[in-house]
């Protein structure tokens, strides 16, 4: 009998400890859409605080915004959001970015700003179009290679 009393205290135990942080997860939860973007490109912040919260705000200073930007009380109790665009000077990189509920809670989110254009690989030769003058000089070459390779063939046959 002990064994069943003391199993079943330890089964809502852990029942509770694990009921309560996905409860306390719930509130404060924050996103961003989409999470990857190019500067200039706009982004939303969403959050959902503790019912009768009134209020939320994006710290916008990693990406170079206002410090404090609020948002706008959605349809449902507690739900916040706000349209941004992201400043075209913005480098590319990870951002993590805070949004703040009036009551104190909070939650990080992740903006991945992607760099504009191709991949920078650097200024390669091609890199302005065809230069006239190393295709005449790789075409030499690669007649030079083949007459030699003509020239060392004749002579083991």
């Amino acid at each position: 009998m002990r064994r069943i009393l003391l199993s079943g205290a330890l089964l809502a135990g852990t029942t509770a400890a694990l009921a309560l942080p996905g409860v306390a997860a719930a509130e404060g939860a924050g996103a961003v859409t989409p999470d990857t973007v190019k500067p200039g490109g706009r982004v939303t912040f969403s959050t959902v605080c503790a019912e009768g919260v009134k209020s939320a705000d994006v710290a916008g200073t990693t990406l170079g915004l206002p410090a404090r930007i609020p948002m706008e009380a959605g349809k449902s109790p507690g739900s916040f959001s706000v349209a941004v665009d992201i400043p075209a000077t913005t480098s590319a990189g990870t951002f993590n970015v805070s949004i703040d509920c009036a009551d104190g809670s909070s939650s990080v989110v992740k903006l991945v700003v992607s760099p504009t254009g191709g991949v920078p690989t650097g200024g390669g030769s091609t890199a302005q179009g065809p230069n006239r003058t190393l295709m005449a000089a790789g075409g030499g070459l690669l007649l030079v290679g083949a007459a030699g390779a003509l020239a060392l063939r004749r002579r083991t046959v």
